[in-house]
């Protein structure tokens, strides 16, 4: 087969055919990014001076050198929106800040490695009328967010070959629920109390909704993947029944997806960790076309399985293990890794080989070199063992 281009290569694996080889992505947003301690020794590896540049996500991710994304032959690049012009609520306690939700966070060192966690939810105890109230609803429709957005993204596709990847800020109707509200609140309202459930999705579905619909204006014609993310699932199963996320989270989601496709051409990408196995029907019917990360270490999580039963329907995007092959696994045991999930995912197409989530601090450079060598050896059609 002739090679591809890299658009054309993420474009041939998002429309179920196969491309000249698996696509690869690495460092589009806040699902494949690695974390400053990881992508410092990644700077090493290649000989490029550490500089931190930070991905506008409420983690603590890495932009990563388009020179390391080259020699990586990496297919995507991300797109993502500006800062708003209203500053950030200031926080004097040292290690703490605010996101432009008005969520506080707080940055913690485990095993060496900072991390950030919600220290406080500030609509944990809300009221119905508390939430008309709150003072830090950001505002969608700020032009700053999308200033120069449009030449950008139009100069991305003349001068260069990458698949394009949408990443707007707002892409999150759960996750921001329990961010704003508490976990404990929001999977016990989701039981007990609909309509403050229902209340608070709406408020946040309407900001998403809002937000995209200018950003899609800028960059639509021009990308290829719209990121939405939403946690669904822990290690042993779905953080909540198929008939409660029926009746809850997917008519928001349906939504999200249904504008994200009246407005481009570009396909729905849901980030949902853990085990999403029982969820995977309804979240296509939502409108989901490419599931993210495939936690591949999370139960009935079987890339086999999942390709037999979803994978005319879906991409699978993501599926080399983050929890124990890439951080403790030799070289060869991440080659085998990726064979695996190649020939599992891979036939037809409909596969993007990345880590199953952000690569952490305790991630050698050299298992991320190898899984994108590895995924450029076993991954050229037609598929062989040989």
């Amino acid at each position: 087969m002739n090679q591809m281009t890299h658009r054309q290569r993420v474009q041939a694996a998002l429309d179920h055919q196969e491309p000249d080889s698996v696509p690869l992505d690495f460092g589009t947003g806040g699902n494949t990014s690695p974390v400053p301690e990881a992508y410092e020794k990644l700077c090493a590896y290649f000989g490029i001076e550490y500089q931190l540049n930070l991905v506008p996500h409420m983690m603590r991710l890495a932009v990563v050198d388009e020179r390391i994304l080259q020699s990586l032959d990496i297919d995507t690049r991300p797109i993502y929106m500006n800062l708003p012009s209203r500053g950030i609520r200031p926080c004097a306690e040292p290690h703490h800040f605010y996101d432009e939700w008005g969520v506080k966070w707080k940055e913690v060192v485990a095993n060496g490695i900072r991390y950030r966690e919600v220290a406080d939810s500030p609509l944990e105890n809300a009221s119905l009328d508390d939430l008309n109230q709150y003072p830090w609803w950001p505002d969608p429709l700020d032009p700053a967010r999308y200033q120069g957005l449009k030449e950008h993204t139009e100069q991305m596709v003349i001068q260069t070959e990458y698949a394009l990847i949408g990443c707007p800020a707002f892409n999150s109707v759960w996750e921001r629920a329990y961010i704003l509200c508490g976990f404990s609140r929001m999977l016990e309202s989701l039981v007990s109390d609909l309509d403050f459930v229902h209340a608070v999705f709406r408020k946040i579905t309407d900001i998403i909704k809002a937000s995209l619909t200018q950003y899609l204006e800028n960059v639509g014609p021009f990308i290829q993947v719209v990121k939405i993310g939403d946690d669904l699932g822990g290690q042993e199963n779905s953080l909540m029944s198929p008939a409660t996320y029926r009746k809850t989270i997917k008519p928001y989601h349906q939504e999200i997806f249904q504008l994200i496709k009246q407005k481009s051409a570009a396909r729905c990408f849901l980030h949902t960790c853990g085990s999403v196995y029982k969820l995977l029907p309804d979240l296509i019917e939502a409108g989901v076309e490419i599931l993210n990360p495939v936690q591949v270490s999370a139960k009935g999580m079987d890339t086999q399985r999942l390709k037999a039963e979803f994978g005319d329907r879906l991409t699978f995007w993501g599926a080399i293990d983050t929890q124990h092959i890439l951080p403790q696994g030799s070289k060869e045991e991440v080659k085998e890794e990726v064979k695996r999930r190649v020939f599992d995912l891979g036939p037809g197409g409909g596969y993007v080989v990345a880590p199953v989530h952000n690569v952490q601090g305790d991630v050698p450079a050299e298992n991320v070199v190898a899984m994108y060598q590895s995924a450029r050896q076993f991954g050229c059609y037609p598929l062989s063992d040989a």
